[in-house]
């Protein structure tokens, strides 16, 4: 599924797994720290853009170093 991290002053097209739980996906969420405030999450009626943001079960990465965020490591 593809959703939009939104925020005040940035946001990030998104894609992660059609049955990946609430549970998991705030925990590979919690481990995006963007580069300005971001504060929500959201559908999106964008499937035609690129996906910025990658998360899976177990992991998020960015799909280039041009995403305006970090990625914590887990544990972190």
């Amino acid at each position: 599924m593809k959703f939009l991290l939104n925020g005040c002053d940035i946001s990030f097209y998104a894609e992660a797994p059609e049955d990946i739980t609430l549970k998991q996906l705030l925990k590979q969420c919690d481990r995006i720290v963007p580069d300005w405030c971001a504060c929500g999450i959201c559908s999106s009626d964008h499937q035609d853009k690129s996906t910025e943001i990658f998360i899976t079960y177990d992991d998020v990465w960015k799909a280039n170093e041009y995403v305006s965020c970090k990625i914590k490591e887990l544990g972190e």
